[in-house]
């Protein structure tokens, strides 16, 4: 019983004489490095450097004698005297890149080489040596190199020469860091008048129907494609009822108003809406309906719809109303920038000579607050327009501010047209008029910015 107190206050000694040791010092391949513990195996030393358990260790021994071979489960004393010094025997350097690396075996494959510089995706590099004197030469990937060999002057990485991906589970390979999905559908053998390219991906899937003529880039992991057939005719209003996605097809059919009609392709302009449905000499207004919403959607003049766009049901036309006093005359001609914003305005506009030359928008939108929601603007247009500005800007019918005690300032009444506009007297600073930038339109901007501005008074 004694004898066991002994061995155990000794264990009990001698782990916290381990626990307080102050740290140890040793060298390896030159290397400095410090150990909490008197003892080391040859695995914890080649865990210090990154070295693989493969790689032959040695500890440096005083002459005459050899030094020792170190094996992974070899103990070494550090608190002997003296700093105990490691070394690893065939190890080699090599040049990747203009990049030093080490590797612990003289002898290794093409493939070692890339992951002893960190690069894992080895399939996504060709390899080449350079010897002195002497061109790159091409290394695969299972070739074996001899680090050790006289004149290895470095190494380099290139692209890949070829790119492997599938097509419907076949393998396919090409040697172009670019193609079109018309390319590689004809590598395949497959044809594009019937079938489109889809791309798979991790993130889902990439259609190509509508745009053959892309340059795909190929990635050297590998690449999923698959095809489709092309549908004859779409029902867009089907699809369009559960706001499902319209599949690619060669044809559409569309319901405008009450008739259905079929067209070719995916986008449509308002121009060719009303074409189809609507009458000669009638201007009409076009909207499309939605599913998702009980309201109408008004398309701008030359509009393109994409027949793909998720709930898009059906389109109906509405006859523009015409009404005493209003219609589309054109009395003057402004420049063709202000003629394409106008109309892409949605808004029925005119030109009109009235002792002056006026551009009077119709149904202009109001801000809630006013009197009416909507009415007639007129802006007087200066006769060496587009040099010269545009100020202030009339309304019809009169407005008048809701819920407010305080007047609108500055007005006065102008006879346009056989009516009276009333006068909103704004003007900008001397010199603000930008010949080249302001137009009809930056000035309708700060007819909207003055028509906020006032309800805030």
């Amino acid at each position: 019983m004694f004898h066991e107190i002994l061995r155990v206050e000794f264990k009990q000694t001698k782990k916290l004489k381990k626990n307080t040791m102050k740290d140890l010092k040793l060298i390896i391949e030159g290397q400095k490095f410090e150990w909490s513990e008197e003892y080391i195996t040859g695995l914890q030393v080649k865990d210090m450097v990154g070295a693989p358990s493969e790689a032959d260790l040695y500890l440096k021994i005083k002459k005459p004698w050899e030094d020792e071979h170190i094996p992974d489960d070899k103990e070494v004393n550090l608190a002997r005297p003296g700093i105990e010094e490691f070394y690893f025997a065939n190890t080699s350097y090599f040049t990747l890149n203009d990049k030093t690396y080490r590797s612990f075996k003289a002898k290794v494959t093409g493939e070692d080489l890339l992951k002893l510089a960190g690069i894992k995706e080895t399939r996504c590099f060709s390899l080449y040596q350079k010897f002195k004197g002497c061109d790159f030469e091409r290394i695969a990937m299972s070739g074996i190199v001899d680090l050790s060999a006289e004149g290895i002057e470095r190494f380099i990485t290139k692209d890949p020469d070829t790119f492997g991906y599938t097509v419907n589970g076949e393998h396919e390979m090409t040697d172009k860091k670019f193609q079109t999905p018309i390319e590689i559908l004809a590598k395949a053998g497959i044809d594009e008048l019937h079938n489109y390219l889809v791309l798979v991906t991790s993130n889902g899937e990439i259609e190509y129907a509508w745009n053959p003529e892309v340059l795909i880039e190929m990635d050297c992991k590998g690449m999923t494609f698959i095809t489709r057939e092309w549908k004859d005719v779409v029902d867009i209003e089907e699809y369009g009822k559960s706001c499902g996605t319209v599949p690619p097809a060669r044809r559409y059919k569309i319901k405008i108003d009450k008739e259905y009609h079929v067209v070719s392709g995916r986008y449509i302009t308002q121009n060719k809406i009303i074409e189809l449905g609507g009458k000669p000499d009638v201007k009409y207004d076009a909207y499309k309906f939605l599913s998702k919403s009980p309201k109408p959607v008004k398309l701008g003049v030359e509009e393109k719809v994409d027949l793909l766009e998720l709930c898009l049901v059906r389109f109906v036309l509405q006859p523009k109303e015409q009404t005493e006093g209003r219609g589309v005359r054109k009395e003057f001609i402004v420049p063709d920038e202000d003629i394409e914003a106008l109309d892409q305005l949605g808004l029925e506009w005119e030109t009109v000579i009235s002792g002056s030359h006026w551009v009077i928008i119709n149904d202009y939108p109001i801000p809630e607050g006013y009197n009416v929601n909507s009415a007639s603007v007129a802006l007087l247009i200066p006769p060496n327009y587009p040099a010269g500005e545009i100020d202030m800007a009339y309304f019809y019918p009169h407005l008048s501010k809701q819920n407010s005690t305080r007047a609108i300032g500055a007005l006065a009444n102008q006879p346009i047209d056989n009516k009276v506009f009333q006068r909103w007297s704004r003007h900008r600073q001397p010199g603000e008029w930008r010949l080249g930038i302001d137009s009809i339109i930056t000035h309708l901007t700060l007819v909207d910015n003055w028509l906020l501005n006032e309800l805030k008074k």
